[in-house]
């Protein structure tokens, strides 16, 4: 199924979630954080839910470039205006905007003060903190600020939502259009100025071109889009049904190519063919394996154990 048709057919709320661009290169440096956020901006509109005794449906995505490529990151949200109660019945969901921009604020803060002996700061950041109180008074005063979290009106339909899916979170840091002039070593971008309103250039060298590009490649493994609640794999299978029986709204299951007819179609491979027999493989039954993380923190400490005994 694709994503426009798992999405239920209910209203859906945007949200962008943004931090003062103090920690930006903060986050930059410390990229082992950037994980964390999904959780903070996800966790309280959860709670809210768990109140109210429903289970919400969430995605969201991590976006780390500004319009002039720089590292800003921020997080994209959306929660459907629905959830779904133990006993199936469907009720209307709506959240405090107030208490959820304070609460973003406060675990962003909280997680940088938690952390703050194992970050790496930044050199302009380093340069004036040299201790925890410096850092705690540095926190202190970013959270006496207002924090931007934009809340958008709601889309009536799960096609908006679709669309808002297909621009914020499919798209590259930078669009082709955008590029202007290309002059022996210098690369010219257009962006749109946030204070002016105004379309303004940009110049910079091909290496720092191509380097702010490349500081937005997520480390591997690193999931950029996540979902939640009834969306997440752990209860969509059971609760996605309920849900479009109670909104009466029909799926068509489309099914794409196999990963069998990809692999032949691109590297004349079979990967059901056995190498040693020539005989093909039957599928007999799925088993569910331990998660991703898992078998990393697995394959890890087999590493570092190799390199002890070594």
């Amino acid at each position: 199924m694709t994503q426009g048709e798992t999405l239920p057919d209910c209203e859906w709320r945007h949200i962008t979630y943004t931090m003062p661009d103090v920690f930006w290169d903060v986050f930059k440096a410390n990229r082992w954080l950037l994980g964390k956020l999904f959780t903070i901006a996800s966790d309280t509109l959860q709670q809210f839910g768990r109140l109210k005794k429903l289970t919400l449906g969430i995605f969201s995505a991590l976006h780390t470039y500004g319009r002039r490529l720089n590292f800003n990151c921020h997080i994209h949200l959306s929660v459907a205006a629905i959830g779904v109660t133990d006993k199936g019945e469907i009720r209307l969901f709506h959240f405090p905007f107030k208490a959820l921009k304070k609460q973003w604020r406060y675990g962003v803060i909280s997680l940088l003060r938690k952390h703050f002996h194992e970050l790496t700061l930044p050199a302009q950041l380093a340069e004036r903190i040299k201790d925890e109180k410096d850092w705690r008074d540095l926190l202190d005063k970013q959270y006496q600020k207002t924090w931007q979290v934009n809340i958008a009106k709601k889309t009536s339909h799960k096609a908006h939502t679709t669309q808002y899916l297909g621009r914020y979170l499919k798209k590259p840091p930078i669009a082709g259009a955008r590029l202007k002039h290309y002059v022996d070593e210098s690369v010219e971008i257009e962006y749109l100025d946030h204070r002016t309103k105004k379309l303004s250039d940009l110049n910079l060298s091909q290496f720092e071109l191509i380097a702010r590009i490349l500081s937005h490649v997520p480390e591997k493994h690193f999931k950029m889009i996540r979902y939640y609640g009834f969306l997440s794999n752990r209860l969509r299978g059971r609760l996605l049904p309920i849900i479009y029986d109670k909104l009466e709204q029909e799926v068509e299951i489309t099914e794409g190519p196999s990963y069998a007819a990809m692999l032949m179609g691109y590297v004349k491979v079979d990967p059901f063919k056995c190498i040693l027999c020539g005989g093909r493989m039957i599928f007999n039954r799925f088993e569910h394996g331990a998660p991703l993380g898992k078998l990393i923190s697995e394959v890890n400490t087999l590493a570092n154990l190799k390199r002890v005994v070594i």
